[in-house]
């Protein structure tokens, strides 16, 4: 039997994102606010800190896909560290003037329908 394709069925906005957690100088967590003013937990692992890596230094605010999000005891969600995430490349600038004017959830709304 195959594997089930991934898919990417999350949608958000990060517009804080801070180290959470280091170990021997490495981040290996990160917690972020979303657009939806909810809190975001990126775990890493001693494996996988590709999601911690990617992130860490990005320009905020970004736009970011997932196939897992998942209810947390620390956050309003975490992304665990074997999820698969997507920035997508908007530019920063624009998806603040969005936010601005009140306007992000329109566009995770169109983001959000391309997902089903």
């Amino acid at each position: 039997m195959a594997d089930a394709p991934l898919r990417m069925s999350h949608a958000l906005i990060l517009t804080r994102l801070s180290s959470h957690d280091h170990r021997a100088g490495i981040t290996s967590e990160l917690i972020g606010v979303t657009s939806e003013g909810q809190s975001l937990l990126v775990r890493s692992d001693e494996s996988q800190r590709v999601n911690v890596a990617l992130l860490e230094h990005q320009r905020l605010p970004l736009v970011v896909l997932s196939d897992r999000l998942l209810p947390s005891t620390e956050a309003d969600y975490e992304l665990p560290a074997q999820a698969l995430i997507s920035p997508i490349p908007l530019p920063s600038a624009e998806v603040e003037a969005l936010i601005r004017s009140g306007r992000e959830q329109t566009l995770l709304n169109q983001v959000r329908e391309q997902l089903v």
